[in-house]
């Protein structure tokens, strides 16, 4: 059963600016969270690991909708993987502003003690890896960072 986690922020620059972020390969390593690890990048093919407490995960994504600047969407590729896609969605609300929400799908772990972990644990994680990436990405955007 694939769940769904969903982040915003409001972030202080050009909507293009911010969507080059979120494109641009080798920026990706200085906004993700630091629960992601071991990230790979070959063409539109993302590879990567998720740090979850008493679990890791791997992902791997390829590019499946590239609007610019208003929609992004990597998704799974068919490979087994616990996270099935990632979605951003940004909105300008004037020249220099911009509203970014972050979409993750995913498959928690199976069986009572994969339900008792996603609780207690992994969902507070996921959604705290949401929170940093989305934090350093408006940082690194607004020339903070």
């Amino acid at each position: 059963m694939t769940r769904l986690l969903r982040e915003d922020v409001h972030v202080h620059a050009a909507s293009d600016a911010v969507y080059a972020l979120l494109r641009q390969a080798e920026q990706r390593a200085r906004w993700l969270g630091p629960t992601v690890a071991e990230l790979a990048q070959h063409g539109d093919m993302l590879a990567f690991r998720i740090a979850l407490p008493l679990r890791s995960e791997r992902a791997q994504l390829a590019l499946a909708v590239d609007e610019a600047p208003r929609l992004l969407v990597y998704a799974a590729n068919g490979a087994p993987t616990a996270l099935s896609a990632v979605t951003w969605v940004l909105r300008a609300e004037g020249a220099a502003e911009v509203h970014v929400s972050m979409e993750a799908g995913y498959t928690p772990a199976a069986g009572l003690l994969g339900w008792v972990l996603e609780e207690a644990l992994h969902r507070p994680h996921r959604r705290q890896a949401l929170r940093d990436s989305l934090w350093r990405l408006k940082l690194l955007a607004e020339g903070t960072r």
